[in-house]
């Protein structure tokens, strides 16, 4: 995981006196400014704050120019839970979905802004330490759970695909195979096989062998009556 993927923003409204309007008013005034606090997993100092509107650096679009990028922008997902009033976390699966941690561990690991699976398999070096006694064990658990539910998808896609091969086919089954068209129209498609049959052995002497389909017997039919145009 990338440092710029491990780091945690979290919005918040922030609110500071106005010293110059509160003297002016004669009372206090306040100004709200929206603001993002960033963070880093594994250290509980190390937090930077920001005005949410802020350019942080200029990005290439597609055209191939240079834009300026808020933070709002850089986090669109965060910022758009914190205006809905939403909880603030990273993309992943969240610590309190692993079994292996207790309630007191999940409340340490957040205080460390800890807040995903993904984030504790990542930790390393001080940021490990910083999880105190038994830190290796709980990320060698975190990897662990997430290779095991990759692995889980996998077989539950699998699953899904056969489940749907087999629906496509028995819905195929119920539909009747569609009849082969005779090579050409002919007066001999609306005649019963018998009439068929008794036709063929008219004009050339011997009847169909076997029970050969309808579409055959037209076949035959046709055969016989330009043979018997021909001679």
């Amino acid at each position: 995981m990338a440092d710029a993927d491990r780091i945690v923003p979290v919005f918040k409204m922030h609110t500071t006196k106005n010293e110059a309007k509160s003297k002016e008013a004669g009372r206090p005034i306040f100004d709200e400014m929206e603001v993002v606090e960033v963070k880093f997993p594994g250290n509980r100092y190390q937090v930077s704050v920001f005005p949410a509107h802020q350019v942080w650096a200029h990005v290439r679009s597609d055209d191939g120019t240079s834009q300026p990028q808020t933070y709002a922008e850089r986090w669109p997902e965060q910022y758009r839970r914190f205006k809905m009033g939403q909880t603030q976390t990273m993309a992943g699966t969240p610590i309190d979905e692993l079994p292996f941690l207790s309630a007191s561990k999940r409340s340490e690991l957040k205080a460390l802004s800890v807040y995903t699976a993904e984030t504790l398999a990542a930790l390393d070096g001080n940021e490990l330490k910083a999880i105190g006694q038994g830190g290796r064990e709980l990320k060698n658990q975190a990897i662990a759970y997430l290779e095991n539910a990759t692995g889980s998808a996998v077989v539950t896609r699998l699953a899904a695909e056969v489940e749907e091969l087999k629906a496509a086919l028995a819905e195929a089954l119920k539909s009747p195979l569609p009849k082969t068209d005779p090579v050409e129209a002919s007066p001999f498609n609306d005649m019963p096989d018998d009439e068929l049959k008794q036709f063929i052995k008219d004009v050339s002497g011997a009847a169909p062998r076997g029970n050969p389909s309808h579409e055959t017997l037209v076949r035959m039919a046709m055969e016989a009556d330009r043979q018997k145009e021909a001679a």
